[in-house]
C-alpha cells in the first residue's frame, strides 16, 4: 500500500509542483517506486517541467470517459527508473482521480498529489515562501487541511536565500515552522536557474535530504546559511540584492 502524500497551498507561486517533483525524483533515485499525480488539468505544468510535456498517451479524463484504466495513464520518466506520472489533463471530477489513486495504490511505494484526490491522502505538505502573504496562506491552508481530515501535516519551505536571513528580510525555516506549528521536513533554496530549465547541485542535494526525512531514513534540511557567510557569502549577498 502506498504513501499518499497530498502536497498543496492556497496561494499561487509558492512552488508546489517543483517541490513535488524535486521530491518525487529524489525517492525515486533512492529506489521507491513513486507517482506524480499532476493536478494541472489544463496545462500539465509537472509534465512539462519533467520533461514528460506531450508524451501521454491516456489521461485521466480518459479514464474518466471508460476509455482506459487507470494503469495506462501512467507515463514513464526518462531517467528515473522508479518515478511515474499521470495527468489529469481535461479531467471534469476529481472522484476519478480519487478511484485511479485506489487502482493505483498497489504498484508504488510513494503517491505524489499534486494538488489533487486530497480525500485518498493519509498526509499532506504545504510548499510556503519564506514571505509574510505566503506564511499567512499556509496558516489557513494547515486549517482547511485539518478540517477535511488530514491531521499528519509538514511543512516545506520553497525558495529561501540566506541572505535574506542573515540580513534580517526574511524568517529562518525553523521560525517558520514555529510560528506555524508544523513539522519543518525540507529547507529548498532559492534557485533562479529552476524557470530556464536547469537543477542547482544545491537544490538537488536539498531534495535528496527531503526525500531522506520524509521516508524516515535521516532527519535533516539543508542548511542555506552557510554561502552566505564570509567575503564571498558578502558578495553573494549583494548581488542578489540587486536582482
Amino acid at each position: 500500500m502506498a504513501i499518499k502524500i497530498y502536497m498543496t497551498n492556497m496561494k499561487g507561486g509558492t512552488g508546489v509542483t517543483t517541490c513535488c517533483i524535486g521530491l518525487g525524483l529524489a525517492l525515486a533515485r533512492a529506489g521507491e517506486r513513486t507517482l506524480i499525480l499532476d493536478g494541472d488539468r489544463h496545462a500539465a505544468n509537472a509534465l512539462c517541467m519533467c520533461g514528460c510535456g506531450n508524451m501521454q498517451i491516456y489521461t485521466l479524463a480518459d479514464y474518466e470517459k471508460g476509455a482506459c484504466r487507470a494503469k495506462q495513464t501512467l507515463i514513464p520518466h526518462g531517467s528515473a527508473a522508479n518515478l511515474s506520472l499521470s495527468s489529469s489533463l481535461g479531467l471534469a471530477d476529481d472522484k476519478c482521480a480519487e478511484a485511479a489513486v485506489e487502482e493505483l495504490d498497489g504498484l508504488f511505494d510513494y503517491i505524489l498529489l499534486d494538488n489533487i484526490a486530497m480525500k485518498k491522502c493519509n498526509s499532506a505538505i504545504i510548499v510556503t515562501e519564506p514571505h509574510l502573504p505566503s506564511v499567512k496562506s499556509s496558516d489557513a491552508c494547515k486549517a482547511y487541511l485539518s478540517d477535511s481530515g488530514i491531521k499528519n501535516v509538514s511543512l516545506f519551505v520553497n525558495k529561501l536565500n540566506g541572505g535574506q536571513i542573515i540580513n534580517g528580510d526574511v524568517m529562518t525555516a525553523q521560525e517558520i515552522a514555529a510560528l506555524l506549528r508544523l513539522t519543518l521536513k525540507a529547507v529548498i533554496p532559492e534557485d533562479l536557474s529552476l524557470p530556464l530549465g536547469r537543477w542547482k547541485k544545491s537544490t538537488v542535494k536539498a531534495f535528496r535530504a527531503a526525500a531522506e526525512t520524509v521516508s524516515g531514513k535521516r532527519e535533516t534540511v539543508c542548511n542555506v546559511l552557510k554561502p552566505y557567510f564570509g567575503f564571498n557569502g558578502f558578495i553573494k549577498r549583494k548581488v542578489r540584492e540587486r536582482l
